[in-house]
């Protein structure tokens, strides 16, 4: 069975083996004008499920700002409890629809098409064929969070996370774990020590509340955005669970 790769190593990760093709296709086949034949808007969230050569799939989420930094979410499917991890760097333009984002040791390009993000191949040229949906990212709404994050960071907040159904959010800090829902209950308690404390596991245990942050990917149930925690709460006999991140990386 014939399998081209190309793309090893396509994100910073060490074994990403990322199954992609090249069709050899004209790279002059990227240029994508929006129906009112203005170049189109270039930023926002794009999500997808990529191609694994040694997993069943990678989820991948990319937030291009205005700002030309990225934010770039990736989690290998069924490999160490779903570690998610984030890189941020800088994108620049190369075309009226083509990016190209910079890591800290490789790089990607990416055609915006009808409203999508295409991952290119190596060359900078579209993916055709039967494997071309493979590498097309959608675009969600909500990811551009920097404004609020930064008021957070201004507060001294460390990490924040919320969830839906009832709603809730989480602010922790240096010294305490505020706690709010949308019944109007709030919680404030001095932060303990965290116990475990691990790379893939936190838990603060408090009399009043008991969080528990795990290093893995979470999907916001009513957003879609994806996060890189999985938050769990415990207030007596309720248990709470949403989405979160650290505010410092």
């Amino acid at each position: 069975m014939k399998k081209i790769l190309l793309l090893i190593g396509l994100f910073s990760l060490p074994a990403c083996n990322i199954q992609t093709a090249n069709n050899g296709a004209d790279s002059s086949n990227t240029t994508s004008l929006h129906p009112t034949g203005q170049p189109p808007k270039l930023t926002g969230t794009f999500q997808g499920t990529l191609p694994c050569a040694d997993c069943p799939g990678i989820n991948y989420q990319v937030t291009l700002f205005d700002d030309h930094t990225y934010s770039e979410l990736t989690a290998y499917q069924g490999r160490g409890m779903n570690l998610a991890t984030v890189e941020k760097g800088t994108w620049k333009q190369l075309s009226d629809s083509t990016v190209l984002i910079q890591r800290k040791k490789d790089s990607s390009s990416f055609l915006l098409s009808d409203g999508h993000l295409l991952l290119l191949d190596t060359k900078g040229r579209r993916i055709e064929g039967v494997l071309a949906s493979n590498y097309v990212l959608n675009a969600i709404e909500g990811g551009d969070k920097r404004k609020l994050y930064e008021q957070k960071r201004q507060e001294g907040i460390e990490f924040t996370a919320n969830g839906n159904e009832p709603g809730w959010t989480l602010d922790i800090d240096r010294k305490q774990i505020t706690f709010r829902d949308m019944n109007g209950e709030e919680i404030q308690t001095a932060l303990p020590a965290p116990k475990p404390n691990l790379d893939t596991l936190k838990v603060y245990t408090t009399p009043k509340i008991t969080v528990s942050i795990r290093n893995t990917l979470c999907t916001d149930d009513m957003s879609g955005i994806m996060r890189p925690n999985t938050v769990q709460i415990n207030i007596k006999d309720k248990v709470f669970q949403g989405c979160g991140e650290y505010l410092d990386k």
